[in-house]
């Protein structure tokens, strides 16, 4: 006697053919729309493709996810199943996929009253699109990819529809992985051997991807002479170089490669737009001087186990930097990451140690403080009293640089991230507080926010009590402060 799985497969596939000529049609309905709308979205779209779900690939499906055993009717199952109909969005590059999710969710913009989480367009309000959950989606293998349900009602029950967007080296990458890897049931040997193998192709082909898409980017922006422009190609060349010069050095020397990529970007941009300055004449001339500096380092011997040793104990000019460059040279030789990134800056920069080390650690404290909003706080107190304001802010930000204690804190988009958090607190500090008294007796509200909205960027542990008694603080003060959702998060612990 067959088993009672095959007869339910049976009736699902018979009800699939009889599905087959409505669903047709409405997956051409649905590539047409997607089709005209994007055709003028400008957003890297190149074509559409659709296709109403084989026979043999429900069937595989049905098995393949144990759908006979969860749903017990065939309504239930067709009502469940995602990707009845499937639309491929094909766009140029990688880049090009985040925008159009983003215009997509952008167009449709209406809310779906009884279905969570679901929007349309008031173009067309039959086509409905998952744009709660997160996306890209993490798939069984780990990459990401931006894969969105959909729902299109034509009738008495809508039916399920799902939009994958990909581009030019995903769609390559993904087919040749989806018929070795995912359906190729076969018992292969060294099956973990291919999919680490599958891995690194994808990885090539990203890379790929990046290469073209600033090869394009290039044409796009024509012959261009701005000084911006020609110090980012240039900058990107040279942490290249620092990159490679130093990580086959690394591997000499302690026998491992050590990912430090972000270390070179923001150290190539210290070195050669902080302190070469922005005189175009100037800056051409010191390059020069830089690349002769690299390719003496590249004929050089670094051992990166030895210590790094300074000439005389570093001098600093405030508390600010006092407190920053003590503790990172605590760190500098017991930290591997902290003595990869002083020993590369100390190997491009001319000074010694100790001078080098001072001027970085002056450079790195005026960058954050001279992009910190201090004129919205002059409306509202003297100079002497924004000034105190600002310090006691900055002194609490290197004591939370001091807790994270990460090389991360250094790099260029992290330190962009930390302004905006330091304008926020300065901003929520402007909107309330409306005296130097006042300042002095409520700052805590706001020196913990700061340390409350940092320690959440980095995910660092804070203890649940602490965010109800801030919370509580804010609620007694009457203080109009917005709540990051992060923060929030940390309450669920009691």
């Amino acid at each position: 006697m067959e088993l009672k799985l095959f007869a339910f497969i049976e009736e699902i596939l018979s009800s699939l053919e009889d599905r087959k000529e409505s669903l047709d049609q409405v997956s051409k309905e649905l590539e047409v729309f997607f089709e005209e709308l994007l055709y003028t979205a400008n957003k890297g779209y190149i074509n559409i493709n659709s296709r109403v779900k084989s026979k043999k690939s429900l069937k595989e499906k049905i098995i393949r996810n144990d759908y006979y055993q969860k749903y017990d009717t065939k309504e239930k199952l067709f009502d469940n199943i995602p990707d009845i109909i499937g639309l491929r969005l094909e766009c140029r590059f990688i880049q090009d996929e985040t925008e159009i999710y983003k215009f997509l969710k952008k167009y449709f913009n209406e809310k779906v009253e009884d279905i969570e989480d679901y929007y349309y367009s008031a173009c067309n309000p039959n086509i409905m699109l998952d744009l709660g959950s997160k996306q890209p989606k993490e798939q069984k293998n780990g990459i990401k990819m931006y894969r969105i349900d959909g729902k299109y009602w034509g009738g008495q029950r809508p039916i399920n529809f799902e939009i994958q967007i990909k581009s030019l080296v995903n769609i390559f990458w993904s087919e040749i992985e989806h018929k070795i890897i995912y359906k190729n049931y076969n018992y292969v040997i060294a099956d973990a051997f291919y999919k680490d193998i599958m891995k690194a192709i994808k990885n090539s082909l990203t890379t790929i991807d990046q290469q073209l898409l600033l090869i394009s980017n290039q044409f796009d922006m024509g012959d261009t002479t701005s000084l911006d422009k020609k110090e980012e190609q240039l900058e990107n060349l040279l942490s290249k170089i620092i990159y490679d010069i130093f990580a086959v050095r690394i591997k000499d020397s302690i026998g491992v490669l050590v990912d430090f990529r972000k270390s070179c970007e923001a150290i190539v941009k210290y070195v050669f737009r902080h302190a070469l300055g922005n005189d175009i004449e100037n800056y051409s001339n010191n390059l020069i001087l830089g690349f002769e500096r690299l390719r003496k380092i590249d004929q050089s011997k670094i051992d990166f186990k030895e210590q790094i040793v300074f000439e005389r104990e570093p001098i600093f000019q405030n508390e600010c930097t006092s407190l920053l460059g003590s503790h990172i040279k605590e760190c500098i030789n017991d930290q591997f990451q902290w003595s990869l990134f002083f020993r590369v800056l100390f190997e491009i920069e001319l000074d010694n140690n100790v001078e080098d080390f001072e001027n970085y650690i002056q450079y790195y404290i005026e960058k954050i403080y001279c992009k910190i909003a201090s004129n919205r706080l002059s409306s509202n107190f003297t100079m002497e009293e924004t000034q105190c304001i600002l310090d006691t802010l900055m002194i609490q930000f290197v004591n939370i640089f001091i807790q994270v204690n990460s090389v991360e804190l250094l790099y260029d988009n992290v330190v962009e991230q930390i302004i905006r958090i330091m304008n926020i607190v300065i901003d929520a500090l402007y909107r309330n507080i409306l005296t130097f008294e006042q300042w002095e007796k409520e700052q805590d509200i706001y020196l913990t926010l700061l340390e409350l909205r940092l320690f959440t960027l980095f995910n660092m542990d804070i203890k649940a009590e602490k965010v109800l008694d801030f919370l509580e603080r804010v609620r007694y003060s009457r203080s109009n402060i917005e709540m990051p959702k992060g923060i929030l998060k940390y309450i669920y612990k009691l």
